[in-house]
């Protein structure tokens, strides 16, 4: 520690005394922006400069506060802390995890649940109105009307007309001549009957109509072939793809329908 001196002061106003006005006016100046800027020139760049009162030896210079050294954390620690959390593993699971219920599928693959059932209830819009083949609508009397206007009634054969174009849905290899056979069920085969049927009465482009025998005959060419020729011709010929379709009616009542060539 710097040793105190009373006489410090004393001896500095007598040395300022023996000089010029000028030279005292400019040392106290400089006396005085000593003690403004030292604090801050030893804070902006870590200087030690002493203070104004401690080079009048009226206090210690101030020391610098030893700092306790800054450690490295053990990466011998961290290595064991994850070995440890990567030595534990998930819990088991169940070998054999109960399945997630399914639901019922028809034979079609739809939903079972989905399905108009004989003691259930009716949703969609055809199950109300309890559709023929999903398509026709019944009119009372086993008499259905399709949605371009078609009858289909009691008669022919096989007791009814449906029963009468159902027998296209399939060959008959045994039938003398030809046998027109729509490829599809009977619902896809009412589709084409009835835009067929209202194609060729718009007179639409391929499509013919003839008059015979107090029946109306309509024949419409479709894009793709609807079905072929079965029969013993068929037969013959390789069974033939077929792309039109002829269609006989009463007024507005089906006789029958069936692919030709």
């Amino acid at each position: 520690m710097t040793r105190r001196s009373p006489q410090n002061p004393e001896m500095i106003a007598g040395a300022l005394k023996l000089l010029p006005a000028r030279w005292a006016i400019a040392i106290l100046v400089a006396a005085i922006a000593y003690v403004v800027l030292q604090p801050k020139l030893n804070q902006w760049f870590g200087w030690s400069l002493p203070s104004a009162a401690a080079m009048l030896g009226q206090e210690a210079p101030a020391t610098k506060s030893k700092q306790p050294p800054i450690t490295k954390p053990d990466a011998s620690a961290n290595t064991k802390l994850d070995s440890a959390s990567s030595n534990k593993t998930a819990p088991p699971k169940p070998s054999n995890p109960k399945p997630a219920p399914q639901k019922p599928t028809l034979a079609n693959g739809t939903d079972a649940t989905s399905s108009k059932t004989s003691s259930g209830s009716k949703t969609s819009s055809n199950d109300s109105e309890d559709l023929k083949f999903r398509f026709l609508k019944p009119l009372g009397r086993d008499r259905y009307e399709s949605p371009a206007g078609l009858i289909y009634t009691p008669g022919s054969e096989e007791g009814h007309r449906l029963k009468h174009i159902e027998r296209h849905l399939s060959d008959q290899p045994n039938r003398p001549g030809s046998h027109g056979v729509f490829d599809g069920n009977m619902e896809s085969f009412l589709t084409a009957i009835d835009d067929g049927y209202k194609r060729a009465r718009g007179h639409a482009k391929g499509t013919k109509q003839r008059e015979e025998e107090g029946m109306t005959v309509f024949e419409a060419p479709f894009d793709k072939p609807i079905g072929y020729l079965g029969g013993s011709e068929g037969a013959r010929k390789g069974k033939p793809k077929l792309k039109r379709l002829r269609i006989v009616v009463r007024d507005k009542n089906l006789i029958t329908a069936f692919p030709i060539q």
